[in-house]
């Protein structure tokens, strides 16, 4: 287990010899209030604009470090340049290469200590372990309690989550108490945590559904657990089956709150495999929570995206919040995991939704018979092969 520490730079000095600017678009920090943002969210959480940029950000610059090592430093130095001055960044990794465990969280806390971030890192590129059990097309499960409930999840994605609970429950248990995530730090500042987010991008995503799941359904974690704003999760592959996620939309935390059908917000960008993972003979999976899609603006490249191209978006290194007006909400899959009925489905800002098929195999046919269709009308025309 490797257990690391850094501390974020203050906002002088990430801008030596420079005068400071105001936030916003071309100022600095990124996000000008972002504790106070952050901390004051009680209501339905954002689903774009600061919020989910700054995790989306922070899922990214996870996979910061050299071989298969994390940087806290660079992701403190990140999370200052958002708008979290002087933050605390512990990062626990845990592998076990036979059980295919490459598990890596970054606990991000705010100088006045009340906001704390979970992040989770995703699949490395480089990382065979990690690869593998991402794309697993065949999982192991395993089976966890849930309201007194027996339910199948996926085994190598609760594994990676449960390797480095441990001790991620005794920080976030310091937090509540207004102590440091620091251990060399001691004290008591203001009345501790206020506000806990949790994010992560693909395998770091799976991880991160996960955590908010024994979050709201294990009571002993009461007092992390009523501080648990909203989870953003950014391609991430499904966790279990139907009944599972029936049991994740219905279950309410000690308030009455439906935390995991409300609060859980899964971003896919464009026509990503990863979120619909295992693949659909392997058994039923399906997913639950607030589901959002979204596609690249025009003009800007894909390798301009890094590591995190087919979903989390850096507006600190790119023009303009990728995210703002690119979001649609596929309501008809989180409906159906919920066992609901919906006849529209949003089709996206300027376009009008109409009645729509919205079952795995429908959504197949229709997208072949287009591909099919595009295909015949330029190969008629042009004689050149659809690409």
């Amino acid at each position: 287990m490797r257990d690391d520490f850094a501390r974020g730079p203050r906002f002088a000095d990430l801008r030596p010899l420079k005068e400071p600017t105001a936030g916003g678009p071309g100022g600095f920090p990124v996000h000008r209030d972002l504790v106070d943002r952050l901390a004051a969210e009680k209501g339905p959480p954002e689903t774009e604009g600061p919020v989910p940029h700054t995790m989306a950000t922070c899922a990214a610059y996870a996979y910061a470090g050299v071989g298969r090592v994390g940087d806290p430093g660079t992701v403190a130095m990140i999370m200052s340049r958002l708008g979290l001055e002087e933050n605390r960044c512990r990062v626990f990794e845990q592998r076990v290469d036979a059980m295919y465990i490459a598990s890596a969280a970054y606990l991000i806390q705010d100088k006045d200590r009340r906001v704390v971030i979970l992040c989770y890192r995703g699949t490395q590129p480089e990382d065979i372990i990690s690869i593998l059990t991402d794309a697993d097309v065949r999982p192991e499960t395993l089976s966890v309690e849930l309201a007194g409930t027996r339910h199948q999840v996926h085994a190598g994605f609760y594994r990676n989550m449960r390797a480095t609970r441990h001790l991620i429950m005794q920080a976030l248990e310091r937090a509540a108490r207004g102590e440091s995530v620091d251990p060399s730090e001691t004290g008591v500042r203001g009345d501790g945590m206020e506000a806990l987010y949790i994010t992560g991008h693909s395998l770091g995503g799976a991880m991160a559904a996960l955590m908010g799941v024994v979050l709201t359904h294990e009571k002993r974690y009461r007092l992390i657990a009523e501080r648990l704003r909203a989870v953003y999760t950014f391609g991430q592959p499904l966790l279990g089956g139907p009944e599972f996620a029936e049991a994740c939309a219905a279950a309410t935390d000690h308030r009455g709150e439906h935390v995991l059908r409300d609060r859980l917000l899964r971003y896919i960008f464009d026509r990503d495999v990863v979120p619909a993972l295992p693949p659909r003979p392997v058994g039923p999976y399906a997913p639950f929570g607030r589901e959002f899609h979204y596609r690249r603006p025009r003009g800007v490249p894909e390798g301009a995206l890094a590591l995190a191209a087919e979903t989390a978006i850096d507006a600190v290194s790119l023009p303009g919040d990728l995210l703002r007006g690119q979001l649609r909400r596929n309501a008809g899959r989180r409906a159906r995991a919920a066992g609901r009925s919906l006849s529209e489905l949003a089709r996206g800002p300027g376009r009008a939704a109409g009645p729509r098929c919205t079952t795995r195999a429908c959504t197949i046919r229709r997208w072949t018979a287009s591909r099919g269709s595009r295909w015949w009308r330029r190969s008629r025309s042009s004689r050149r092969v659809w690409r």
